[in-house]
């Protein structure tokens, strides 16, 4: 289980990278047309912006620019939480399926093991039943058998003559009368070898029929543990699967939210409110959107490390706009000085 949540672990990291490099295209030329924007302001002589000018307009048209790509941005990581909050909507219904299928299973163990139980016993009692009547049997063997060699030794005797030798009349009654006698134990021993031979056979069937019966219930026992054990391997692989995409989900919330962030900054920076805002170039509150950006670059670093945000130029166009921004803030206010000279 350790290495399928690792292996999952891979799995989402590569995915989240994926995702910031999707984010940190438009990202680059939000950040580009925000330096643009500092390096305008720095470059003009006039300390005021008015609305009309060249400069006023163009400002004006790279905080829309920067704003259109944070809203690329932001849509790239709203499509990936739909896609992440739908999966998550289907491992739920996969894990309340198998664990309703787990509990079904468990059910029919149950049954299986109570009727096998019952098998278990009508076997020990037919295999009871069979040893009884295979010694009913062997007696009525043995007394049929003592019965023949009665009968064999009693026409031994009348074949070789003795009862007529001695007493003619007398001895063949005798003999007539001991082989009718003989005959007659015989034929009920026969009868009672023929019932007993009977009643084995009917015990060895039944326990023929329920040695298969007990077979079978092992045997389907056998199967609905493994179905339970597959049941529980499934629920535990959905539940990493929960984790991994509730901790991804977490993750690109976070830069859905700070994108967010930034469209709103730039959002007021573009309205007609804030108008008087791009009158003069320290007044201008870029000083908020540098911030939710700097949170923004941060959190993709987290995802994909320094070295993707170094080898596309984003920690390098971000120290440009805090270097920028700082000369911004030591801009000599002019209304203030004149107010201060007064």
């Amino acid at each position: 289980m350790d290495r399928t949540i690792s292996c999952g672990s891979v799995e989402q990291q590569l995915e989240l990278k994926e995702l910031a490099q999707a984010v940190i295209g438009p990202l680059k030329r939000g950040l580009c047309s925000f330096n643009n924007i500092s390096q305008m302001l720095l470059s003009i002589d006039a300390d005021i912006v008015l609305p009309g000018c060249p400069t006023f307009s163009d400002v004006r048209s790279e905080i829309e620019n920067m704003k259109q790509q944070m809203e690329e941005s932001e849509q790239v990581a709203t499509n990936k939480l739909h896609c992440l909050d739908e999966e998550t909507e289907r491992l739920t219904a996969e894990q309340s399926l198998l664990a309703e299928q787990k509990k079904q299973r468990e059910s029919q163990l149950e049954n299986l093991k109570t009727q096998l139980e019952s098998y278990r016993s009508s076997l020990k009692s037919y295999t009871e039943a069979l040893e009884t009547e295979r010694r009913n049997l062997r007696s009525a063997e043995d007394t049929l058998d003592g019965l023949r060699r009665k009968r064999d030794e009693a026409e031994a005797v009348r074949n070789a003559g003795i009862g007529i030798m001695f007493i003619p009349i007398v001895g063949w009654i005798a003999g007539s009368v001991m082989v009718g006698v003989g005959q007659t134990e015989m034929n009920q021993a026969s009868d009672a070898v023929d019932r007993a031979k009977k009643e084995v056979e009917n015990c060895e069937s039944q326990v023929n029929s329920y040695s298969d019966k007990v077979s079978e219930y092992r045997s389907s026992i056998h199967q609905a543990e493994s179905d339970i054990q597959e049941a529980d391997r499934k629920i535990d692989e959905a539940k990493a699967k929960l984790q991994a995409l509730t901790v991804k989900r977490e993750v690109v919330a976070d830069v859905q939210a700070k994108v967010r962030r930034a469209v709103h900054q730039l959002g007021l920076l573009c309205g007609a409110g804030s108008a008087a805002e791009l009158q003069t170039r320290h007044q201008i509150l870029l000083e908020p959107v540098v911030k939710v950006m700097e949170e923004m670059t941060t959190a993709l670093g987290h995802i994909t490390g320094d070295e993707l945000l170094h080898t596309e130029g984003i920690k390098r166009l971000m120290l440009d706009l805090k270097t920028n921004q700082n000369k911004l803030k030591q801009l000599p206010d002019t209304k203030k000085s004149s107010d201060d000279y007064y």
